[in-house]
């Protein structure tokens, strides 16, 4: 009892539907095959948890005039459902700038963004941002005003947002769901997204699903083949035992990738 409630309060992505129109309530009954947790996935990541082992999740406070990158969000920044390595690690690796790790499982947009606020000037700085899944917002308007606010307070023009992770089939994430193969097509909340923040838009989702596996030197299932027809992503790439939003070491290892590929194409290193 008590090991369910903890996932209850850390994971994200559950909560009444957004967005303007009213979205389903029923479970979805997917055809496709089911995860059977005493298979062997033969996952094995000698990058994240080399890396796991010698650098830790949070840095200590430092001296450094360098950039720093602040990656601000929720149980995803956190880095829940993995084995102590967070995406904020591998970007820390990656780019060689110091990374600060700002995610705080079940919290809201609106915790997010007071945070944010009280933290003062990030001029120096570049942003991470990834909010939403936990609510906060009514409507998406609004959670976009608020990544606009997160941003203006912050003082710097250098960010970058990543799309939710969820796959658009769960009918408890906050985003409504969908039972339409959309494949690598975007999804309503992607596409508004999209033409709000442009080239500073980094869509999870669709990354992890043509990228995630190739990073960590996983082969792609008959399983992984059917998910990616209807837009979801790699099991090998989740700890779907815990829900259709969190990822594993080598889902969080792939979404570091994909934000430093992002940065790159931005300028920001």
């Amino acid at each position: 009892m008590i090991l369910a409630a903890a996932l209850i309060l850390s994971s994200c992505g559950a909560g009444s539907a957004a967005g303007g129109e009213e979205q389903p309530n029923q479970e979805y009954e997917s055809g496709e095959a089911q995860y059977d947790s005493s298979s062997e996935i033969g996952y094995t990541n000698d990058y994240s948890y080399e890396y796991a082992t010698e650098h830790p999740a949070y840095l200590e406070e430092n001296e450094t005039d360098a950039t720093e990158i602040n990656c601000w969000g929720d149980s995803i920044t956190e880095g829940y459902g993995s084995d102590g390595l967070t995406y904020p690690d591998v970007l820390e690796e990656l780019t060689g700038i110091p990374v600060r790790n700002l995610g705080i499982g079940g919290e809201d947009s609106v915790d997010i963004l007071k945070r944010s606020a009280a933290y003062g000037s990030q001029e120096e700085d570049i942003l991470v941002i990834q909010m939403g899944d936990n609510g906060g917002w009514i409507n998406l308007g609004q959670l976009i005003r608020q990544y606009r606010k997160l941003i203006s307070k912050a003082g710097t023009d250098r960010y970058i947002i990543i799309s939710s992770t969820d796959d658009p089939n769960d009918f408890e994430q906050i985003w409504g769901y969908t039972t339409e193969p959309v494949g690598l097509e975007n999804t309503w909340y992607e596409e508004e997204f999209e033409k709000e923040f442009g080239e500073h838009l980094f869509n999870g989702r669709k990354y992890l699903i043509e990228h995630g596996l190739e990073i960590n030197g996983l082969r792609e299932t008959e399983t992984d083949y059917m998910r990616a027809k209807n837009g979801y992503i790699s099991l090998q790439l989740r700890n779907p035992w815990i829900d259709n939003t969190h990822l594993n070491e080598a889902g969080y290892t792939a979404l570091a990738h994909g934000v430093y590929e992002k940065g790159k194409e931005l300028g920001y290193w």
